[in-house]
């Protein structure tokens, strides 16, 4: 069975567990073993893993012939980059599986070595508050198997652009779009694009206040949660499309905002296909930024129009 945030289990031996769960600012590895194979690891790597895993990985639980069985997995349409993860981390299994008329790869973790290393890498190191609620309790059903003296740590990682979890994050829930426009059809003088940085999630612990913050930290101007679906830029808003309750994306729309990002992804890159879109996204912020008093002729338009295409298109 999967483990869910509405469970409860009996609280470990080995674990120590509060009602109050400490927000820290940094990521700490020093715990965390690498397989006998592996010399070393690159820590903004180990940070962009734990985003990308808090997007869509899965902690699995179940009994068999009485015995804990834990399990660990992330299924992605990107066979490079499951096994890059695989060969990164130095541990896993990649595997294919169809599913709706589509193959996927996955990169699942079983055996009690992996486990216990999965374990040490995102103790005390996770963000979203309903990522870190559902490791508790995987934690927790899996007692038997926790690598000797563990110790849960009652705290999450506040979000910020000094480390690779966004990074990880945007690998896995980021959408990044763009649109050709003309503001006035009759000048091809008069044009602009509408380009922006989507990242959506279910709000069931809190996960609009990290929302929030993320967009803070893409703009300084004063930020305000909308439960309505008003496209304000830079602002978190509640999305009515979605069939999920309580549904909210992010839309970081202005140059600021994706000067910000652009920077950002710069220092810690995406490591998957999403980068190949992320590079074209980046073609039209640059061509944001010339001036536009000059008419373009209906090639450029034809160009700058399949671009903004193969943006949208891709990642659908």
């Amino acid at each position: 069975m999967e483990i869910g945030s509405s469970e409860t289990t009996r609280e470990a031996p080995n674990t120590l567990r509060t009602t109050k769960t400490v927000i820290v600012k940094k990521f700490t590895f020093t715990s965390y073993i690498l397989p006998e194979h592996k010399k070393n690891i690159d820590f903004s790597f180990l940070e962009w893993f734990v985003g990308f895993s808090e997007g869509n990985a899965c902690f699995y639980s179940r009994l068999e012939n009485n015995r804990v069985r834990l399990s660990f997995e992330i299924a992605q349409k990107d066979p490079a980059l499951m096994y890059k993860v695989r060969t990164t981390l130095g541990f896993g299994h990649v595997t294919s599986f169809r599913q709706n008329n589509e193959t996927y790869w996955k990169f699942s973790v079983e055996d009690k070595k992996g486990v216990q290393r999965i374990m040490l890498l995102f103790n005390g190191n996770l963000v979203l508050p309903r990522r870190y609620e559902q490791f508790v309790h995987w934690v927790n059903f899996g007692k038997s198997i926790c690598p000797a003296n563990f110790i849960l740590k009652v705290q999450r990682v506040e979000v910020s652009l000094r480390t690779g979890w966004l990074a990880g994050f945007i690998e896995s829930e980021g959408c990044f779009y763009a649109n050709f426009k003309f503001k006035n059809p009759s000048s091809l003088k008069d044009w602009d694009f509408d380009q922006k940085l989507t990242i959506t999630q279910q709000d069931t612990h809190g996960e609009s206040d990290v929302l929030q913050h993320i967009t803070v930290l893409c703009d300084s101007a004063d930020v305000k949660l909308h439960r309505v679906p008003l496209l304000i830029k830079n602002e978190v808003f509640y999305n009515k499309a979605t069939e999920k309750p309580n549904c909210y994306r992010i839309e970081l729309c202005s140059l600021k905002a994706h000067t910000i990002v652009v920077s950002y992804l710069s220092q810690f890159p995406l490591l998957g296909k999403k980068k190949i879109t992320f590079l074209r996204w980046w073609r039209i912020y640059l061509r944001r930024q010339e001036p536009k008093e000059k008419q373009i002729s209906i090639k450029t338009i034809q160009k700058l129009k399949k671009l903004c295409s193969k943006i949208n298109t891709f990642q659908k």
